[in-house]
């Protein structure tokens, strides 16, 4: 399976070379988009006829001194899928400045919800603008640029694979795109983006040569695709990852994605040194009413930007444990889903007919859960449970969402198997009659849930609220240390998990003279608790979460500060990054992890980060986006 994938992998390094990689998306005909006029930095829209002063919000992904700089990212940007403009503004010194826009909306949640899409995709930050904005003559036009009128009707921002998914989208709105759409006649069209990406992992927590310390070594090729029209169309995002032990052959005995050869039930094929997944590969069918997909899918339910008490459906890839990219967290699962608009309410009905287990670090990796420093015996685990293609396995759920008053908010229910696995001491491993080992079981639980999300748009701020509720949730009862019974016993209680935060949209232009930068500070408080006594606590719990991030240099330079505190055994993870981005396709980033956690003679008094403390890492990662 190795020379395949290795094949494979360098069969589409070879495509990719032999194509432009700035290749446009092409239409039916074949004809590339590549010659389509960009359009002017001073863009000419059209206004309503009042003329009443509203407030309108733009989503802006970038502010460049330079013309020519604005007009790369809106090519990137369209390539992609969105629809961006460019508009053209002049600050109080009167230098000119060229914003890229997503959109710009009547609604500030709405430009919110939009601008949490758009880094839910892109993994990028971006930054709502609040412009005054005094609407003209209709059919009227003039210089789009903050303080003067801007085409306020736009309602949507398209993210790519991410189509309908915004609450709170109007039926007129939709119908409107709808005929706009037919009045055109749009063909099949075949659009693709993708990057390839170089990454290393060098620990800092263990003493050692350079080659004993490097951990991974590893190139990544994403590519999305959709194929068809607006209404019925193919979608897949697939990932391949090529473990590079050429470089360094000793960093294959501590970093492997599996523990041997496998095929998954959503067609992620691995090996020990390489993978290919697809997350996301579904068929699309909709019209102006409802929206039906079939294959392999992600759900971004909830509103919470770390931890998501109402995903329910798609399980964690914990193989780096929070240290995978954001597109990389959540394992793609076989399903059949219905999205139906009515009026201001949209319905979304999900069944998943087989069990995905979550996906853990095989063991002998550098992030697998090492606890035999707390045990006097080495503990052996299992790999994480799949239940059995069987009725009562199957998972279903619905959610209901709506917008009132510049509030989002939708309720949410589910049934099947429960995302969270748990690990039971099972038995002792005898060799001869004497103990050599402690075996841990991983178990899956059938589960019901429950919950809510709300998210609104408080002038920068946009807060969140998430939680879910369980009746019946699996947890594993507490034991007494100095008497021990295996296997562990399992019970069920009440449960409750909840996510608190808010995304903090920094008027940095206020405070630092010329800053063109899209600065957001987060911060999330999550919890997930049993409410009966007698169970052991969840591995996740009582964590804040605390990220800023900001641009400097018309976007070129990108800075984040990420801070995870486990705050009920103390842990702490640092988490710093800087990157380049040479506004081409080619961008750098450096990043280090430091990982404190306090540690305890018991299993519940003991940080999840303590297990990881000699894990410490510096993270290069080189990226060319085609």
């Amino acid at each position: 399976m190795n020379t395949c994938f290795r094949t494979a992998w360098l069969t589409l390094l070879v495509a990719l070379s032999l194509l432009n990689p700035g290749l446009l998306p092409v239409d039916s005909n074949g004809c590339s988009h590549a010659s389509e006029p960009i359009p002017p930095a001073k863009t000419l829209v059209k206004t309503d006829s009042s003329n009443e002063t509203v407030s309108a919000y733009a989503v802006q992904v970038t502010a460049c001194s330079e013309e020519e700089n604005a007009r790369g990212v809106w090519e990137r940007l369209k390539d992609k899928g969105y629809t961006p403009h460019i508009c053209s503004w002049e600050d109080h010194s009167g230098k000119l400045w060229h914003s890229v826009f997503l959109g710009v909306y009547k609604d500030s949640a709405e430009a919110g919800l939009v601008a949490r899409r758009y880094r839910e995709a892109e993994g990028k930050a971006v930054f709502i603008k609040t412009l005054d904005s005094r609407v003209i003559e209709a059919g009227e036009a003039e210089n789009s640029y903050p303080g003067k009128s801007v085409d306020y009707r736009q309602t949507e921002a398209v993210v790519p694979g991410k189509e309908d998914s915004i609450p709170g989208e109007s039926q007129a709105v939709r119908n409107e795109m709808l005929g706009m759409a037919e009045d055109e006649e749009f063909g099949p069209e075949f659009i693709y983006n993708g990057f390839i990406e170089f990454e290393s992992f060098v620990n800092t927590g263990t003493s050692g040569s350079f080659r004993e310390r490097n951990k991974k070594n590893e190139i990544r090729n994403r590519l999305q695709m959709r194929y068809g029209t607006e209404n019925l169309f193919l979608f897949s995002v697939s990932n391949m990852y090529l473990f590079q032990t050429y470089l360094n052959e000793r960093a294959n005995d501590r970093y492997r994605y599996a523990k041997d050869q496998q095929v998954s039930r959503n067609l992620r094929l691995s090996s020990q040194e390489a993978e290919l997944s697809f997350d996301e590969l579904y068929l699309n069918y909709g019209g102006g009413s409802f929206r039906l997909r079939a294959g392999n899918q992600i759900y971004g339910w909830g509103t919470a930007d770390a931890f998501n008490p109402t995903s329910y459906f798609n399980p964690s890839d914990m193989r780096e444990i929070l240290f995978r990219d954001d597109d990389e967290n959540k394992v793609g699962v076989p399903s059949l889903s219905g999205m139906f608009f009515l009026g201001d309410y949209t319905l979304e009905a999900v069944f998943v007919p087989v069990h995905i287990p979550p996906i853990m670090a095989p063991e002998g990796n550098f992030w697998a859960l090492a606890i035999n420093n707390s045990f006097p015996l080495p503990i052996v685990s299992d790999e994480p449970e799949r239940l059995g293609a069987d009725i009562n396995n199957v998972g279903y759920g619905a959610r209901l969402s709506t917008s009132r008053g510049g509030v989002d908010m939708s309720v949410s229910g589910y049934r099947g198997p429960d995302k969270d696995q748990l690990f039971l001491p099972d038995k002792i491993i005898l060799q001869s009659t004497t103990p050599v080992a402690l075996q841990v079981r991983s178990q899956t639980s059938i589960v019901t849930m429950f919950g809510f999300d709300i998210s609104a748009a408080l002038g920068d701020f946009v807060v969140q609220l998430e939680a879910a509720y369980s009746p019946d949730k699996a947890g594993v009862v507490e034991q007494n240390v100095t008497s021990l019974t295996l296997p562990f016993e399992i019970d069920r209680a009440h449960h409750i998990s909840y996510a608190a935060g808010f995304n903090y949209f920094i008027p940095m232009d206020r405070l630092i003279e010329r800053h063109t930068g899209d600065a957001v500070f987060t911060f999330e408080w999550f919890q997930s608790k049993y409410l009966d006594s007698g169970l052991y606590p969840t591995y996740f719990t009582d964590i804040i979460t605390c990220k800023f991030e900001d641009s400097y240099f018309d976007g070129h330079i990108t800075m984040e500060i990420k801070g995870i505190f486990e705050t009920r055994n103390g842990g702490t993870i640092f988490w710093p990054e800087i990157g380049y981005d040479f506004q081409n396709g080619l961008s750098i980033k450096l990043a280090y992890a430091g990982i404190w956690g306090e540690g305890a003679t018991t299993l519940d008094g003991t940080s999840i980060f303590h297990y990881f403390k000699d894990n410490d890492v510096v993270m290069g990662t080189v990226r060319y986006e085609y």
